[in-house]
């Protein structure tokens, strides 16, 4: 699933188009040219409503998507400071040998996991891409003619000829932030369970090991390295994913506080569209900090996982020698391994339960 999605952040220049590359390119013009007058600036306009406003309502309603557009633009500065990184695991895991798949029950494994990951994020698209027709469509209907999201202009938007240059400003401008931010969070979430995948087939291969193997030795040699080398990528996925996951986190409970808040405020039966996208959207923001909590817890299980594989292994049976790499080895996975967001947060479902917990007292 990720060649996809590096395909579409390749498109809108927020993935690097070489394939081997080690430092950040900041001389990439075309990606400025395309998201200054668009994402950046249209963050800059909805901050300006945000703060000339004097109506908690308006207020609310302004910062649902203004807080979510400040989120993307700090992910588009941290995948344009930190793609290569995920680029280069991303090539080790298609290229390395150990990263092959050797059975039958691994490639169940990956099938099984690939589709369900896909199923779910084909939901959470159409929950986020579902809201733009609803949110686009409704506002040509009503009169006056208003904008799908308030936001600050040099000029009278209301006036009926000054309206349509905003209006097209926003219709240009909400499809390429849904499809920035969806992509980004998805490529976050695939290298999340594609680790802990892998952390899984390490733990079967170990749990396979006998003692009367032939080079049982250099296979067990394999799988301390495949070990160690799956706890340096897990340090390069932290650091591709630390930044964003910690801004999403920071600024998830106050959308979610906000969305639920003008949705009680708003008449249902007079903007039934205006309900349905704000539902789709609260469901979509809901997903946004659950997922990558799934997707780390699984990290943080397949790793503690990995102590009972090697003991489920054949190692009494083992010569002296053996034992004891093997009881080193047993000593040395105790040491956990972890995704942490901005270098404080665990990624894992405790920290979903503390941000909708948080949410749940803002609105309160």
């Amino acid at each position: 699933p990720v060649r996809f999605l590096t395909g579409v952040l390749k498109w809108w220049r927020l993935w690097p188009r070489k394939e081997s590359i080690s430092t950040p390119d900041w001389t990439n013009w075309q990606a400025y040219a395309l998201h200054v007058p668009f994402t950046f600036l249209f963050v800059l306009l909805l901050w300006l409503e945000a703060i000339r406003s004097r109506d908690i309502q308006h207020t609310a309603d302004v910062l649902l998507i203004c807080l979510t557009t400040t989120a993307l633009g700090g992910k588009m500065i941290n995948i344009w400071k930190y793609a290569h990184v995920a680029q280069g695991i991303l090539f080790e895991w298609s290229t390395w040998d150990l990263f092959e798949l050797r059975s039958k029950q691994e490639v169940d494994m990956w099938r099984f996991e690939h589709r369900r990951f896909n199923r779910v994020i084909m939901f959470y698209c159409l929950c986020s891409v579902g809201v733009i027709p609803l949110i686009v469509i409704q506002p040509l209907f009503d009169i006056p003619n208003r904008l799908p999201f308030w936001m600050w202009t040099p000029f009278d938007w209301q006036q009926p000829v000054l309206f349509w240059y905003a209006f097209i400003y926003q219709v240009t401008t909400i499809p390429i932030i849904c499809i920035c931010n969806v992509t980004m969070d998805v490529v976050n979430w695939y290298l999340m369970l594609h680790l802990s995948l892998c952390l899984r087939m390490l733990g079967q291969r170990l749990s396979k090991l006998q003692h009367d193997d032939k080079d049982l030795r250099e296979k067990f040699l394999e799988l301390v390295h495949l070990h160690q080398r799956l706890k340096q990528q897990a340090l390069g996925i932290e650091i591709f994913i630390s930044k964003s996951t910690f801004t999403q986190i920071l600024v998830s409970s106050l959308i979610i506080c906000f969305t639920i808040y003008s949705m009680q405020m708003s008449p249902v039966l007079q903007d039934l569209p205006g309900f349905a996208a704000m539902m789709q959207y609260l469901v979509a923001m809901i997903m946004q900090v659950m997922l990558p909590t799934i997707y780390g817890n699984a990290v943080i299980d397949s790793a503690n996982m990995l102590t009972d594989s090697m003991y489920n292994s054949d190692w009494p049976d083992m010569n002296s020698r053996m034992r004891r790499l093997v009881l080193m080895f047993m000593v040395y996975l105790n040491r956990p391994v972890t995704l942490k967001a901005g270098g404080f947060f665990h990624i894992g479902l405790p920290l979903f339960t503390k941000t909708m917990n948080q949410a749940y007292s803002l609105l309160a």
